[in-house]
């Protein structure tokens, strides 16, 4: 296709259409995660305070903390790698997310990202990129990074 050309005129559009007709199960917990998050962020806690070690002792930080943190960094990293825009992020406190991850915080980033090619491999970068930051900033262990692909846009 060529730079500026109607997407839906891209013989492979078929392939987003058929991926949006495909079912995909919501991973397990994650609208009550990401809806406790958004009560978190708005003072109304349901979870206990992370607990994270660190060389000089205990960080505890509130959910809320972690989830604004994670929300403007994956922003921030999501402009810059470019074609992602953070949608909802949703902290796992207690290990009961489905992810195998034990009692270890798991945060789940949801993303739109646009229709071009790459688009695993943006998410991945982004992963990898937001849980780097994460622990530049709470510390090395502080916590696992899912991104999960909610969306797809055309620019």
């Amino acid at each position: 296709m060529s730079a500026g050309g109607d997407p839906l005129d891209d013989p492979q559009w078929e392939w987003v259409r058929a991926t949006a007709r495909a079912p995909v199960p919501t991973p397990a917990g994650l609208i009550e995660r990401v809806l406790r998050s958004v009560h978190g962020v708005r003072g109304t806690l349901l979870s206990r305070p992370l607990d994270i070690r660190q060389d000089g002792g205990l960080l505890r930080i509130g959910e809320g903390a972690v989830v604004l943190l994670a929300r403007r960094l994956g922003a921030e990293l999501g402009a810059e790698i470019g074609g992602l825009h953070v949608s909802a992020v949703a902290l796992d406190t207690d290990g009961t997310g489905g992810t195998g991850a034990g009692n270890r915080a798991v945060l789940d980033v949801v993303v739109t990202v646009e229709y071009r090619g790459g688009a695993d491999a943006a998410a991945e970068l982004l992963r990898s990129r937001l849980q780097a930051a994460l622990a530049a900033q709470l510390g090395t262990t502080a916590l696992a990074v899912n991104v999960h692909i909610a969306d797809v846009y055309e620019s």
